[in-house]
């Protein structure tokens, strides 16, 4: 089993501290499969996650990769696939989370309400909120499989 996992709003905050559950979260998937960290910057997130405690890393991915996409975090979950089988993805980023899921990748949302980036939280006066679109994903997803006769 391989998971990838975004190292901002997971694993650390904006203020560059460490989630203690995301950590834990690490900890627990690290136990049972492979789990891949996204990154900003390889050598500095390196260096914060040794800092931290946090080793024995199966790859560091940052979003320096040959891609056609602008969205960096898409770019660096295209990148994953195309080198490994990904079973899950946890991500703080609903618009993300919306995206994998209509790809078909199953996905975690870490949302911790102290540590949640103010941009993704529902108050926040930054955009459109994508829960909806979650929402009829999720939605579409379960009701093709109930209709998939392959699974009947």
């Amino acid at each position: 089993m391989a998971t990838l996992m975004f190292i901002d709003s997971v694993l650390r905050n904006q203020l560059n501290a460490p989630i203690p559950q995301g950590v834990s979260l690490y900890r627990t998937l690290k136990e049972k499969g492979r789990v891949l960290i996204l990154c900003n910057n390889k050598n500095r997130d390196d260096r914060w996650l040794k800092e931290n405690k946090i080793n024995l890393l199966d790859d560091l991915i940052d979003p320096n990769l040959p891609s056609t996409t602008e969205d960096p975090s898409w770019r660096q979950v295209e990148y994953c696939r195309g080198q490994w089988q990904i079973d899950m993805i946890v991500t703080a980023d609903p618009e993300l989370a919306a995206k994998c899921l209509n790809a078909g990748i199953t996905t975690l949302m870490f949302l911790h309400p102290l540590y949640i980036t103010e941009k993704f939280r529902p108050d926040s006066r930054q955009g459109v909120k994508p829960w909806n679109d979650i929402v009829d994903e999720i939605t579409y997803q379960q009701e093709s499989v109930v209709e998939d006769s392959r699974l009947q």
